[in-house]
C-alpha cells in the first residue's frame, strides 16, 4: 500500500511539527490552496498547541491526520502527490534522516523519501541546536536522498552541508 498518487496530481500533504513557525499553519494552508493545491494537514501531536486544529481541518476541507493508522484501517484520502514539512526543527530532521517513523508525520515523510515523492522541508533550527555536530549531517543525508531543504522564511539561514 502507498500513501501517494492522487488521481488529480495536486494533493499536498502539509506536515506540521512542533517548532516555531507552526503558528502560521492556517495562513500556509490558505497560501497553498491559492497556489492550486488540495491541502491535507498531517500534524505531530506535539504541534497541536501551536495552531487551531479544528480551524485547519475546516479550512483544508479534510480531517487533520495525527496518528498512525491501525492495521486494517484504510489509508486516509486523498492520496498525496507532494510533501511540505513546515516548520522542521532538529528533532524532526533527525527522525526523517534516520528513518525513525514513530508517528504519522514522520512515517509519511519517510515513506515519501523512500518512494521518491517530492519532499520539501522548511528548516527552522535555532542557533543553539544548529551548533550541534549532527545538524549538518542530517541535512546532508536528507539532501542526498533528494529532499529539497530551504530555510523557513524569516528563520535562520541553512549552514553549509
Amino acid at each position: 500500500m502507498t500513501s501517494f498518487g492522487s488521481a488529480d496530481g495536486n494533493v499536498l500533504y502539509l506536515v506540521v511539527t512542533a517548532a516555531s513557525g507552526a503558528e502560521g499553519t492556517l495562513d500556509r494552508i490558505a497560501a497553498e490552496q491559492a497556489a492550486g493545491w488540495t491541502v491535507c494537514v498531517v500534524a505531530t501531536e506535539r504541534s497541536l498547541h501551536w495552531f487551531d486544529a479544528a480551524a485547519a481541518a475546516e479550512l483544508s476541507g479534510h480531517d487533520l491526520q495525527t496518528r498512525m493508522r491501525i492495521h486494517g484501517e484504510p489509508l486516509f484520502e486523498p492520496l498525496g502527490d507532494r510533501v511540505l514539512v513546515t516548520p522542521a526543527g532538529l528533532h524532526s530532521l533527525a527522525k526523517f534522516s534516520l528513518g525513525l517513523a514513530d508517528d504519522m508525520a514522520s512515517g509519511l515523510v519517510i515513506e515519501a523519501i523512500g518512494r521518491r515523492v517530492p519532499v520539501t522541508i522548511e528548516v527552522n533550527v535555532g542557533p543553539g541546536f544548529a551548533g550541534h555536530p549532527a545538524y549538518p549531517e542530517h541535512l546532508r543525508r536528507l539532501a542526498d536522498a533528494g529532499v529539497s531543504l530551504v530555510a523557513r522564511p524569516g528563520g535562520p539561514p541553512l549552514p553549509p552541508f
